[in-house]
């Protein structure tokens, strides 16, 4: 890994240049100092991404092919399944076989699967498929994230981490504007480029990704290993050394911190189930709901960065809890959608809270784990971010049925309780006094 430089400092110890102010650099001077293997790592997040369109048109897709709309909703649902399950057996790997092992397995797996879909022609073996397709496309996750915080020393994790995140998004851009050309000449062509883009990433990381076991290595040997002789800072019921899920579960504060993760998928998927609704009963267009998600989008790949470079030196709890509480009152926002101001800056509000508090909460689960389980804190993590982003669009129907606008009233105080679930889960522990030992007393 790529040591910043250090000089000696006069009285036989060395300073480094660097570390001091580490925690503002933005994203060019990150990646400069970086591993040339975090690159790569993310240009591989990014091509994948763009190949990631399987589950947005997966329902066109079926009833292009003939099965009713039921059936393919059916589908959809088993995929969300994979994606959660795939996302568990991923950080179980990663802890096992090592992160580029897993990203290499899970990706050919992936390629193999998606690209077989349009082949079948069995109802029910297409639903296996998709739902394994779907299990291995998300089985990269836990372990592209521990590798990167293995390659990237601590004070650099956010932005890293916010860096993954726009690697993300703007593939899932890229990816979508790319599917809807692709479906104008063949929708079978959605599956077998999506296919490539997955057999791309393991290709990237056979080639560029350094053996399992060496990267953490490397790290601690210039001293940049961001968790490199850590025993975890986790609340109640963590230990050191490998912890099982047994254990994890007794862990309180990590707990916590799950159900705010829970709820911050929940009221975020609301502008993509309760916010279109919305919209259409105050009078808008699609064509207007449209561009509401554009800005939203564009916001993100603007400026996220740029405001990482900022929160990246706050307390973690600090960032987190900002980032829900904006996140929350910019849902709350939503309930008087007819006015146009009031929408657009209850939009920009969410989205600010999502680059706020989102890379903080993303890397905070690696500094809690303990060496040899930082795969299953990180999958845990993306499990219930899932599990959120899951249940989400059953909860806003249901609460949109019942309430109407009012329901945005709801999302803002659920967004009250994850900024304290996070508060709580988050906030340092107050160290015990350390006391100087007693001085003598003479004797008289």
């Amino acid at each position: 890994m790529s040591a910043a430089p250090a000089e000696e400092d006069g009285k036989g110890g060395k300073r480094n240049e660097a570390a001091g102010d580490a925690g503002t650099w933005g994203a060019v001077r990150t990646l400069r100092q970086s591993h040339p293997a975090v690159r790569f790592l993310l240009l591989g997040v990014f091509v994948n991404q763009v190949g990631g369109f399987v589950q947005p048109f997966l329902v066109l897709y079926l009833v292009w092919r003939g099965f009713s709309t039921g059936q393919a909703g059916i589908a959809l649902t088993a995929y969300g399944v994979g994606t959660i399950a795939g996302v568990m057996f991923g950080a179980e790997l990663a802890d096992r076989l090592g992160p580029r092992r897993t990203i290499v397995l899970a990706m050919a797996c992936a390629a193999t699967l998606t690209a077989a879909v349009p082949m079948i022609g069995n109802y029910h073996v297409v639903v296996a498929v998709i739902a394994a397709s779907g299990a291995m496309i998300q089985a990269y996750r836990p372990a592209s994230l521990s590798l990167l915080t293995d390659l990237v020393p601590e004070e650099r994790h956010v932005m890293v981490f916010s860096m993954n995140r726009i690697a993300l998004n703007l593939g899932a851009t890229v990816g979508r504007l790319f599917a809807a050309w692709l479906v104008t000449v063949s929708w079978n062509l959605l599956f077998w480029v999506s296919g490539l883009a997955s057999l791309a990433y393991a290709l990237i990381a056979v080639i560029a990704l350094p053996r399992d076991g060496t990267a953490r290595a490397g790290a601690a040997d210039s001293g940049e290993a961001g968790d490199s002789g850590k025993t975890g800072e986790a609340g109640d019921g963590a230990v050191p050394g490998r912890a099982g899920y047994a254990l994890i579960v007794r862990d309180v504060r990590f707990m916590l911190f799950l159900l705010a993760m829970f709820l911050s998928a929940a009221i975020f998927i609301q502008s993509f189930v309760a916010l279109p609704l919305s919209m259409k009963e105050a009078g808008y267009s699609p064509t207007a709901y449209t561009w509401v998600i554009t800005l939203s989008a564009a916001a993100i790949i603007a400026l996220e960065l740029l405001i990482t470079r900022f929160t990246q030196r706050w307390p973690a709890w600090l960032a987190a809890c900002a980032g829900l509480l904006l996140l929350g009152c910019g849902q709350a926002m939503y309930v008087a959608p007819q006015y146009v101001p009031l929408l657009v800056a209850a939009t920009l509000v969410g989205v600010l809270g999502t680059m706020v508090g989102g890379p903080t909460m993303w890397t905070y689960p690696a500094k809690l784990a303990p060496p040899g389980s930082k795969g299953r804190y990180l999958g845990l993590t993306q499990a219930a971010f899932g599990l959120g982003s899951a249940l989400g669009p059953v909860i806003g129907t249901f609460g949109w049925d019942a309430l109407g606008n009012r329901v945005w009233l709801v999302w803002g105080a659920l967004g009250l309780l994850s900024t304290l679930a996070a508060a709580v889960a988050m906030r340092p522990r107050a160290e015990p006094a350390r006391h100087s030992a007693p001085t003598a007393t003479p004797t008289p």
